[in-house]
This record gives structure tokens, sequence and C-alpha cells, in this order.
């Protein structure tokens, strides 16, 4: 056992070699980094301690881990994460693959993400996947990173892939995406509700020819949404669909969209459902400032998402507000679910319209 003696030699051992580093770092520009042995040495405990102060849940008293922590801030020692991982086997790493961002509320989700990870001790690895063929090998990236496990967000997985990361052990979580038979954790909104309350709202305001814009036509959540609002206008019988566009997103093409449909001599929409606040907001400035229409007395608009920008006095957007933190918790958790949940389930989360100035009160 060593003496109080022994203790206190080695800790001024430790001191004089941060002493030696310091002097040597002002003479040139790299130096040796400190190790958790000086940091063993300075707080008078073993390497294993120092060990398991840095390793989240780790098993260690209140009065080791103040010591450590003190010791491991004199000397300005980090620990080595990627040195840990190859011990632990656990990378602590989460990939997101992120297939669009134009629309707002995928920044907005990014953030709660990455915040709501760094509390759990996880650490966020972005890859984009633009066009819908890189994310194959985005996710294949991930893998040779050692992500525990990915989330997918604007994008789908091949079924293959999908079947690979099970056997690698690496859980896959895609937000809203249709992901059919495959092994993945699926977090929605339920789309077809959508579809139909926002058909009612029109409906029930007095709109009788109604149109829905959109972006990609092929996007299977678009599809169901926009499939229930068309089937919900048409069983009204007192209202037609006159507009289906597809390939419209974002301010400038919503705006140039509104323009070319109340220009080009055909049926005129008296309210539009857009795939997106930006492209409802676009639709809302061609209206009136292009064109001066009455919004909602001659045109009634609905965005998706309820992005800030919706609700800014200029817009007061009517809209379907998508649940973002709602939608985040339900990932996270089914992220970092035990290897033995259930890799295919299906999570949905209820969404609501948010109902502003852009769409009339109802008739009577």
């Amino acid at each position: 056992m060593a003496t109080a003696g022994a203790r206190k030699r080695r800790r001024t051992g430790a001191r004089k070699k941060v002493r030696a580093a310091r002097a040597t770092t002002a003479r040139t520009p790299l130096r040796a980094g400190t190790t958790s042995r000086d940091v063993a040495q300075l707080a008078g405990v073993s390497r294993s301690a120092v060990s398991r102060t840095f390793t989240p849940d780790a098993s260690v008293s209140e009065a080791t881990r103040r010591k450590v922590l003190a010791a491991a801030a004199e000397l300005g020692y980090q620990p080595n994460v990627l040195a840990r991982s190859l011990i632990t086997d656990r990378s602590r790493l989460i990939g997101l693959v992120m297939g669009e961002w134009q629309n707002p509320f995928y920044a907005t989700m990014l953030r709660l993400l990455s915040e709501k990870l760094q509390r759990r001790e996880y650490q966020l690895m972005l890859l984009t996947a633009t066009p819908e063929d890189d994310v194959a090998g985005a996710v294949r990236r991930l893998l040779q990173y050692r992500a525990e496990a990915i989330l997918m967000v604007s994008c789908t997985p091949d079924p293959a892939l999908a079947q690979s990361c099970v056997r690698d052990g690496t859980r896959l979580v895609v937000v809203n995406r249709d992901t059919g038979a495959m092994p993945v954790t699926n977090v929605s909104t339920d789309n077809a509700r959508i579809g139909r309350d926002v058909a009612q709202l029109l409906l029930q305001a007095g709109y009788r020819r109604i149109g829905v814009v959109r972006g990609d036509p092929n996007v299977s959540v678009a599809k169901a949404r926009t499939e229930a609002f068309k089937a919900t206008v048409a069983a009204s019988r007192r209202a037609r669909l006159v507009l289906d566009q597809t390939g419209v997103v974002g301010y400038a093409a919503g705006r140039e969209m509104i323009r070319a449909v109340l220009r080009d001599g055909g049926p005129r929409p008296d309210a539009i459902f857009c795939a997106s606040d930006l492209t409802a907001i676009g639709a809302l400035d061609g209206a009136r400032l292009d064109l001066g229409l009455d919004v909602p007395g001659q045109l009634g608009i609905v965005g998706l998402g309820d992005a800030p920008v919706a609700s800014w006095a200029p817009y007061d957007l009517t809209t379907v507000q998508l649940p973002i933190e709602p939608l985040i918790d339900a990932a996270v958790e089914a992220l970092l679910a035990p290897a033995t949940a259930d890799a295919r389930r299906a999570i949905v989360v209820d969404s609501g319209i948010v109902q502003r100035s852009t769409v009339r009160g109802p008739r009577r």
C-alpha cells in the first residue's frame, strides 16, 4: 500500500510534468498529451477510476468523480473517445441521413435531435443524401464509423440495406416515410388523417373549387395525404378538385405557381392546400401582392409544418402543425432502444390544424 508520502511525491511529479509540458509548448507548436495516468497520480486514484469517471453510466463515487475532474481540469486532460470506443466496442455515435433541407422544419428537427442526444451522452453524425441514390452510400459510411443507430429523415433505405443493418445490429429509424415491411422503426404522423382534416376545413368554410400543390409525387406519405384529401373533396358532392400540381417546392415556386394558375384561363381554385409552409407563403404573396386578391375571401390557403414564419403577422398562415418535438422524442427513444426491442414497428404522433387568417371561418 502506498504511503501518504509516496502519493504526495506522485502528485508533485505530475504537476512538474505539466509545468514542463507548458514550458515546451511555449517553445514548440506541439506537445505530448496528458494521459489518464497523470490524472490518476494527481487525483490519488487508480487509472480505472479515471476511466469510469469519463465513461457514461459507469459506477464511480461522487468524491472520486470530483477529484478526477479537478485533476483533469488542472492538467488540461481530455479523454480519448476514439480509443475508449475501441475498448468498449461502443461508439456512442448516432447517424443522421437527411434528404431535404429547403423546409425550415428540418433545421428545427436537427437542433432538437442534437440537443436531446447530447443530454444522453451521444453524438450526432450528419450526412446528406441528395438525390435518393446517395442514401445507400450515406448509410454505408455511417456503418463504417460504427454508428450505433441511424435516423433517416425525408429519405428511405433500400430494403437490402435495411436487412444488412439488422444483421449488423444497427437500428434504423425512419421519420415520416412509408417503409412497408422493412425491419425499421417508422415514426410518423397520420398523413391520411391530415388530408381529410384539411379538406373538411376548406369544405366547412364554403370553398368549392379546391386545389392541392405538392413537391415529389412519388413520396409515399405525400401520396397518402393527397389521396385522402382528394377523396374527401370528391365524397362531399359540394366541391370539386380543379388543381393537382406537383413539383412545386419552396417560396419562389409557390409564388410563380399561383400567378400561372390564376392567369392561364382555366378553372380558378378558390382554395389550395400546399405541402409546405414556404410554398404556401409564396402562393400567399403571389395572390396578394402580384394579383391583388383578397385572402381568404377570394382564395383560401393552407400550409403544412407550422414553421415559425407561418405565425408572422404579414402571413398569419393557417397550417397543419407537424409536432416536431414529439416526433423527435419518439425517434430518440427508438434509436436508443435495447437491441432486444422489435426492430419493425410503427409509431404515430398526433398532429393538428392551426387556424389563422388565410382560411375563412365555417359557413352555416
